[in-house]
């Protein structure tokens, strides 16, 4: 059972980052931290929150070992075999149930006898323990790893070590939520969280660092709640200048996930521009005969795309903007789309008069979907200066920090 003792942010910082003095600044955020400290003296975190994470699903098989010795187990904990260190074994699916090291069961456990011991799946290393499970086609891994080691990783994955602390302090309790919050909606499912871009990008070991531990263990149980509930704390790389509502980008309106100015303004991906030939967008819409034009039909009020209508010599079509740059792989969908160019004869390569264009430039801004907290908005906020409080307060709007205990 997981339980949330709930603090609210605005002891930390105001829904919009304040304009303060270096003097008022300080003395805020001393009372904050003595506010913080008395809370987490108060209400410790007691139990140690585990994450069953799917690293390799439905796979033929897959390679496993650990750093040190270990042991496999079976469903009950009762011990089937030592393994020894550096010693790659082979899981496969048996029947109903999976093989491993010569026993097999419905469920085997793959865990190092050294508390310091990592275990690998695939050539890839993570702390914790492997729990291996049949799927539908295959055998299914899964690391269990303690809720920081966790976030640890994945603030390494998703932002990497050269941002700021505070923002990086900012993506462990955004990811912890994100966390939190899926594994609360799939009890009934064989794991809790993937390891990729459809959920979070966990990498294990290879993606800590000194800076990514600091900011798991000094956010250490800190999630973000609304009305006392989990949110879905979604995030992304870059806004161009303005995050937007997530009932613009999705179907449903949520009151924390509210369009706010972004400070991404030192983003390598806050403008850019894609060339895309006219033919690969025609693929887009069969039967409308050549592309002539790509018109956007709806926006948000901060200038994304929602609506696209492609127009061509025999008819058009409209098709969702989040569709459309899915699969052009654009950046995101905060775009303006102008027809360059114009198709050539055979014989001569000259333009031929009333053509429809050759390809279409496509001027964009930002990386990502573009709702909740944009990773270099983050970055930007924390190199002036703002707490990770803020930052979190500033992008995720009524909101409030609170503490997890149990699991």
């Amino acid at each position: 059972m997981l339980r949330i003792w709930c603090v609210p942010v605005a002891l930390f910082s105001s829904p919009s980052p304040p304009v303060l003095s270096y003097r008022q600044s300080a003395w805020l955020k001393g009372i904050a931290l003595l506010i913080w400290a008395w809370l987490c003296l108060t209400f410790p975190v007691q139990a140690r929150v585990l994450l069953r994470v799917g690293i390799a699903v439905n796979k033929p098989q897959v390679t496993l070992g650990s750093s040190t010795g270990a042991r496999l187990l079976n469903a009950q904990g009762q011990p089937l075999a030592e393994v020894q260190a550096m010693q790659p074994l082979r899981a496969t699916r048996s029947g109903a149930g999976v093989s491993l090291a010569g026993q097999q069961g419905q469920r085997l456990y793959l865990q190092p006898t050294s508390p310091d011991g990592l275990v690998f799946i695939n050539q890839n290393w993570y702390r914790g323990l492997v729990e291996l499970i049949p799927g539908e086609n295959g055998v299914i891994a899964i690391n269990q790893v303690g809720l920081d080691d966790y976030v640890s990783s994945v603030v390494g994955s998703e932002m990497g070590h050269r941002f700021p602390l505070e923002a990086l302090k900012a993506q462990a309790v955004a990811s912890r939520t994100y966390a939190l919050y899926h594994r609360g909606r799939r009890s009934n499912q064989p794991f809790d969280l993937g390891d990729g871009v459809d959920w979070q990008v966990y990498k294990g070991v290879a993606a800590e660092s000194s800076r990514t531990q600091a900011a798991a263990r000094e956010t250490a149980g800190q999630v973000l709640i609304h009305q006392g509930q989990l949110i879905n704390a979604v995030f992304h790389s870059s806004a161009g200048g303005h995050t937007d509502d997530a009932g613009n980008v999705w179907l449903e309106s949520l009151p924390y996930l509210q369009g706010v100015p972004d400070f991404d303004q030192n983003s390598p991906v806050f403008s850019w521009t894609a060339t895309i030939p006219a033919q690969q967008i025609q693929q887009l819409a069969s039967g409308i005969g050549a592309i002539r034009s790509v018109e956007v039909l709806r926006s948000s009020p901060w200038g994304r795309a929602m609506m696209l209508r492609l127009t061509g010599s025999q008819g058009s079509k409209d098709l969702n903007a989040g569709e459309f740059r899915r699969l052009l792989g654009l950046r995101s969908t905060m775009i303006a789309i102008s027809p360059r160019g114009a198709a050539t004869t055979t014989a001569s390569l000259t333009p031929v008069t009333g053509s429809p264009p050759a390809f279409f430039e496509i001027q964009g801004r930002g990386y990502g979907h573009g709702v909740g907290m944009s990773q270099w908005g983050a970055a930007g906020m924390a190199g002036q200066n703002y707490s990770y409080q803020q930052i979190l307060s500033h992008y995720y709007r009524n909101t409030g920090l609170a503490l997890v205990e149990g699991r």
